[in-house]
């Protein structure tokens, strides 16, 4: 394991490099500095959030997201009471583009949310993490589509490689990794809409869950007329990881949507190699299968992933 650990830091490194060394970073570039501390931020939090999760795994999972969703919401009522943002609030409520925008980033992550708790309550931990090993080479083909941001040949080398892998995996193994893309694809447009929405980081977050409230107290109602609730019939433990369950949900996609407005998507491509290097080294410790065929598939897409950070290393030096 400790080639993992060293592609890790080859990953990393080159995301730092500007600001250490010699080459700092000038007092304009604040913001950009502001911006990697809040995403990296979340992406340790979204990589180790797997081992609380797996702690409440007894809760059905799409009680658990409801919880996700009900608590983060008060959390970020909270959160914008304090900061005395309510009037940005009922401006973007009143703004019809704005609000069909969010509506649709609010169906995706929640879409994410509910496929991420179900492999990882399901033992696809590992699958889970290849796809947010592919979100950052989708991130770059996003940047180049819709923000004309320049595909280097490494770049392309890199998509190529993951492309192999998804193919390989399909061809030996006679499996789609659904779960993979579907995190994968999901997540990068989430990103992408949370980068262009004009709306600050908890304003537009509450505004999502504001919009899922309804099918979310609905979906409870159902569940607890036909099979009861988890909350507040086991164990104070439980309650009380259920409520948390809105911090832990809340607070990384904060920091997410805060960062993500300040970084470059190519910048928030490398940083996404955090979270699912922690999660695949979780699904390890869960004795999840690890067959050949899937050694292959994250040996390429890991390479993948280290030629766009080889890359962006020399890039950084060059400057």
């Amino acid at each position: 394991m400790s080639g993992f650990f060293v592609f890790t830091l080859l990953v990393i490194i080159p995301i730092f490099r500007p600001t250490i060394g010699n080459k700092m970073l000038s007092p304009e570039d604040k913001d950009y500095r502001l911006g990697l501390i809040y995403t990296v931020s979340a992406f340790l939090i979204w990589g180790i959030v797997v081992l609380f999760f797996k702690q409440i795994s007894h809760v059905p999972p799409f009680e658990l997201i409801a919880h996700r969703s009900i608590w983060s919401l008060v959390l970020l009522a909270f959160i914008i009471s304090i900061s005395k943002k309510w009037p940005i609030i009922f401006d973007a409520l009143k703004s019809p583009k704005l609000m069909t925008t969010l509506a649709f980033s609010s169906v995706l992550i929640l879409f994410n949310w509910s496929l991420f708790i179900w492999a990882i309550l399901n033992g696809y931990i590992i699958e889970a993490s290849l796809g947010y090993f592919i979100n950052p080479l989708l991130n770059v083909l996003l940047g180049v589509l819709l923000f004309k941001e320049k595909l280097s040949k490494a770049q392309m080398l890199a998509i190529g490689l993951a492309g192999i892998a998804i193919i390989i995996r399909l061809v030996l193994a006679g499996t789609f990794p659904w779960i993979a893309l579907t995190l994968a694809v999901s997540f990068a447009t989430y990103g992408y809409i949370r980068k262009t929405v004009k709306i600050g980081a908890a304003e537009g977050l509450f505004i999502e869950l504001l919009i899922m409230l309804l099918p979310v107290l609905g979906f409870l109602y159902y569940w607890h007329i036909n099979y009861g609730l988890s909350f507040g019939t086991i164990d104070t433990r439980t309650d009380v990881m259920l409520i948390a369950a809105g911090a832990v949900t809340a607070i990384p996609l904060l920091l997410f949507s805060a960062g993500v407005r300040r970084i470059k998507l190519s910048t928030l491509g490398l940083l996404q190699y955090i979270a699912p290097s922690i999660q695949f080294m979780i699904g390890l410790y869960y004795g999840e299968p690890f067959s050949t065929i899937d050694a292959i598939v994250f040996g390429l897409i890991w390479m993948a992933c280290l030629v766009y950070s080889v890359s962006a290393f020399k890039k950084e030096a060059a400057v």
